[in-house]
């Protein structure tokens, strides 16, 4: 499957599954909610959760995103970055513009950046290198 392929499922569905490897090599898997920005997929997650840990160990995701409608998903595997939450008003751009990609960027400015202030939210974007599913 191209990117091509998967990105209208990509871009219209926001649910999800993150996994990655722990350090005893077992598989951790977590519901997230998702959304394509610059060309990867990303979640974004609260500060230390385990995602964040076993990617800065392994420096690669897998992320499921489901159509629930009809069980239609694509999985995106590769390379995985994390920017860390800063409160400047970069990041705080860049979480914005990953949530109203998602449909659910709320309130004002100042108070999504409270919000985002109050979590501490990074960003993990996963490159994509292999993508498979059931379109």
């Amino acid at each position: 499957m191209e990117w091509k392929e998967a990105l209208a499922l990509l871009q219209e569905n926001h649910t999800g599954v993150a996994a990655t490897v722990t350090a005893k090599g077992r598989a951790q898997s977590t519901i997230v909610s998702t959304a394509v920005l610059d060309g990867k997929i990303g979640v974004a997650t609260r500060p230390r959760t385990v995602k964040a840990k076993n990617i800065e160990r392994t420096g690669r995701a897998a992320i499921t995103v489901i159509k629930l409608d009809n069980r239609r998903f694509v999985t995106v595997e590769g390379p995985a970055s994390i920017e860390p939450w800063q409160d400047t008003p970069a990041h705080i751009k860049r979480l914005k513009d990953f949530y109203v990609s998602m449909g659910r960027a709320k309130g004002s400015d100042a108070e999504f950046a409270q919000q985002m202030r109050d979590e501490q939210r990074s960003l993990i974007l996963v490159t994509p290198e292999q993508l498979y599913g059931s379109l």
